[in-house]
């Protein structure tokens, strides 16, 4: 069963696994993310880390293809997705997009 009203932070992403205790867990690792010129993603971290992922070599996949027409204006995130335009990142994928880069 899932505690009535439970207490929601902005940015944060609350996960309920109903088990015998019932535990509620609050996880987080991105605090925000800003969308720079050419196509340069901007992403922090809880931990103070800051990435800034190149998405150029990733324009001629199908999935981003729609950032060729509109860009990158405009990015949210809520502690675990990265949100621009009609594409949704999560941290670990960011994270492996910028392990790639250096391989």
């Amino acid at each position: 069963v899932i505690p009535p009203d439970p207490p929601y932070n902005v940015g944060t992403v609350d996960l309920y696994f109903c088990g015998r205790e019932g535990l509620h867990l609050n996880r987080r690792y991105l605090t925000a993310v800003t969308p720079l010129p050419d196509y340069i993603l901007q992403v922090d971290f809880v931990s103070g880390s800051r990435l800034l992922l190149d998405m150029k070599p990733y324009l001629d996949k199908i999935r981003f293809r729609r950032l060729l027409m509109r860009g990158v204006e405009q990015a949210v995130t809520n502690g675990i997705f990265v949100r621009f335009g009609d594409v949704e990142l999560s941290h670990d994928e960011i994270l492996t997009m910028a392990e790639q880069a250096y391989e």
